[in-house]
């Protein structure tokens, strides 16, 4: 297994929709993704911070504490010192700061210079001498909401909020984590998507801690437009982090492999970086390198860090865990009401992110609870906004009850397009742009399925069933949907009974693939149809991507790929130069050159459990949902298994990154912020309500939607 730091290239791209105002001093705080004006990016004179630095229980003394404004030309970019730092002094480990000027906010954001602030060193209850590993974090949020807060706000700097700062943050740290010349910034490009994605990390740490008093939030209301959602991050996981670190913090410091800070800092390190020099770089890389691997071994570094902790670590509330897990991801289960027939969340299929961050959802719930299959939005941080098409009835323009939502799509202008079968098939598409968000709706005979969006925002269709009586690639031109937009490219050859697009993708060559099923079943090949104008060629079986002729009918010639091992394909994702398919039956993951070829299949059983859906981070990663499990898995580009395997040694052995809160695990996709976001295909009952879950920052930024990455040549690449 390989940490998955990795380069910081960045990338400009326009994108649809900007962020609103967030306020992350507000847990679960309401929010569109539509601006009424444009942002006030002025210079604003703030407030003195009142607090307090706390190693575990233990008020540390003498410690500089320091605010910071992000970096805004890079990941990781220098951070900007506001006002100047000042110690923390007996006998409460109390500070205040004084005076400061919050910058102007980057051209390219939303309006808001986003600060966190730092304690360094200090004397965590010696008597005598400091420990100048000592480095607490706590990431604040709005420089300007600060100052609206000035006469309440009250800051507890600990590791529980360095933990909370170092997983939503740590995709936006120091590139060169470790050593002393690490300059632990924070910090993101002045694109408006990295603008965003870093504004969406900041809010999803209120999700994570409460600063007034430093300790981990167990559960939060997030009251929306739309209903209520309940958001349980996994506390006893992140109070574990925070005892690690705290067992260095509540020390004389020290590197010596001896120490504790020796073994935190040997145990964290991944293989290709420098060993951590403060409690924050070690936080940073446990977010960054959840399985503990390097040169030692993971079991054994996960098991060192474990027993840095005993029963009388600081942080009992919730208990942290009882034995050392598989890996450090820590996610947030999102979770509905427990009502039969709710319609905010119940048994989501699929979902994708927005250019906002903003996760939209399909919910398939089973009969009797008809009325509930509908669309939803979620803000970046969980709370439910827009849930149209709920209605009860027959499905049709305005209700997708009896419906059987089948896939998802985010088009180039925002617009989210939906796939249905059973009953009345119709394509959905919501504008939620609008200034009155709109619906439209269009019948299509053909059992519409498979669904994706290239970087032109044409908008391609699959279907399947081979009994219907549209059996063809539909293409609607410009994201528009409507008859007169609609083209049919009717299959063409002796293949029509199996190369049905239950599931579709474009790559990055404009190529438009599905997964092949025969009359509905679990597909067992892939297709590619590249130049939809061109001239009829193929290449030789088992893959050989074919083109389309160019007759009256614009009809299309297939060609199966079995891609090695392919069994079940479900999902595809694009990556660079390739694309990628689940085999959900085979248990393993097939990467397919968009050339020719027979394809290439990574991992066994030992690493995938019937992996359904498939999503592509900013270092081209590959991640799937293991639907047979509890978990998610991840790869590099070049098929290197990075999660855990169950053929590794305790803890170490566990199929992919394992998580109560994962059930039945279907759709994945990535945000802008890193954030890994997964729907449980599990209905609403009286007693539990369904869900969705978030690894926080667990991946590299991502460009979303998928179609705006494929028009500015970023799949694969950060914002």
């Amino acid at each position: 297994m390989m940490n998955r730091i990795c380069g910081m290239t960045s990338s400009k791209a326009a994108v649809a929709a900007l962020l609103c105002c967030v306020s992350a001093l507000v847990t679960g705080c309401s929010m569109t993704s539509r601006f009424i004006g444009p942002p006030d990016n002025s210079p604003v004179a703030g407030a003195a911070i009142e607090g307090v630095v706390h190693g575990g229980q233990n008020p540390v003394i003498g410690a500089s504490v320091q605010l910071w404004a992000v970096g805004a030309s890079n990941y990781g970019s220098n951070a900007t010192a506001l006002g100047s730092s000042v110690p923390t002094v007996g006998p409460g480990g109390t500070f205040t700061l004084g005076t400061y000027t919050c910058p102007a906010a980057p051209s390219n954001g939303n309006g808001n210079t986003y600060v966190y602030i730092t304690a360094s060193g200090g004397d965590p209850g010696l008597g005598t001498g400091t420990n100048s590993n000592i480095m607490l974090a706590a990431a604040l949020g709005s420089c300007q909401n600060l100052l609206a807060n000035k006469a309440t706000t009250f800051i507890d700097v600990n590791e529980v909020t360095t933990a909370a700062a170092a997983y939503a943050l740590g995709q936006y740290f120091t590139p060169a984590v470790g050593g002393l010349s690490s300059a632990d910034s924070f910090g993101a490009p002045n694109t408006t998507q990295a603008q965003v994605g870093i504004a969406n990390a900041f809010a999803t740490v209120n999700n994570l801690v409460t600063f007034s008093n430093g300790n981990a939030v167990t559960s939060a209301s997030l009251v929306g437009t739309a209903g209520t959602v309940t958001a349980t991050p996994e506390a006893s996981k992140l109070n574990t982090v925070a005892d690690i670190l705290a067992a260095c913090v509540n020390s004389a410091g020290g590197t010596a492999g001896t120490t504790a800070c020796g073994k935190l800092f040997a145990a964290v390190v991944p293989t290709s970086g420098a060993a951590a020099a403060d409690t924050l770089q070690a936080a940073v890389y446990m977010s960054l390198n959840p399985t503990s691997n390097n040169a030692t071994g993971a079991s054994t570094n996960l098991n060192t860090l474990f027993g840095l902790i005993n029963s009388n670590s600081p942080f009992q509330s919730p208990l942290p865990l009882t034995s050392a897990p598989a890996d450090w991801t820590i996610g947030i289960q999102y979770s509905g009401p427990a009502v039969v027939a709710t319609t905010v969340l119940n048994a989501p299929l699929d979902l994708r992110a927005d250019a906002s961050g903003n996760i939209w959802l399909i919910n398939v719930p089973p009969s009797p609870a008809a009325a509930s299959q509908s669309l939803t939005e979620l803000s970046p941080t969980g709370t439910p906004l827009a849930n149209p098409w709920n209605a009860g009835g027959t499905a049709g323009a305005t209700t997708m009850a009896s419906s059987t939502p089948r896939n998802m799509a985010i088009d180039l202008t925002g617009n989210v397009w939906v796939t249905t079968t059973s009953g009345s098939a119709y394509v959905y598409q919501w504008q939620p742009y609008q200034t009155v968000p709109v619906g439209v709706s269009m019948k299509d005979p053909g059992q519409p399925y498979g669904i994706a969006v290239d970087g032109n925002n044409n908008v391609f269709i699959g279907h399947g069933n081979s009994t219907s009586a549209k059996a063809s690639l539909d293409q609607f031109t410009n994201g528009t949907l409507a008859n007169s937009n609609w083209i049919e490219y009717p299959l063409d050859g002796g293949n029509t009974s199996t190369d049905l697009g239950q599931y579709s993708a474009v790559d990055t060559a404009g190529n438009v693939w599905h997964s092949a099923a025969a009359g509905g079943s679990t597909a067992t090949s892939v297709v590619e149809i590249t130049a939809l104008n061109g001239i009829a060629t193929c290449g030789t079986p088992p893959y050989a991507p074919c083109t389309p002729t160019t007759d009256s009918s614009l009809s299309a010639t297939y060609t199966a790929d079995s891609g090695g091992s392919q069994d079940g394909v479900w999902g595809m994702a694009a990556n660079i130069n390739s694309m990628w398919a689940g085999n959900a039956s085979a248990s393993s993951v097939t990467s397919l050159a968009l050339t020719g070829g027979t394809g290439t299949t990574y991992g066994s059983g030992a690493a995938f459990a019937g992996p359904r859906f498939l999503a592509v981070d900013g270092s081209g990663n590959v991640w799937a949902s293991n639907f047979n499990t509890t978990s998610v898995s991840e790869l590099s580009s070049a098929g290197t298994i990075l999660s855990p395997q169950n053929t590794g040694t305790a803890p170490a052995n566990t199929i992919g990154y394992l998580h109560a809160g994962l059930s039945s695990p279907t759709g994945i996709t990535i945000d802008p912020s890193g954030n890994v976001w997964v729907a449980n295909d599990v209905a609403a009952t009286a007693s539990v309500g369904s869900s969705v879950f978030e690894l926080v920052g667990a991946a590299s930024p991502t460009v979303t939607p998928i179609a705006l990455a494929l028009k500015n040549g970023t799949v694969g690449a950060k914002p």
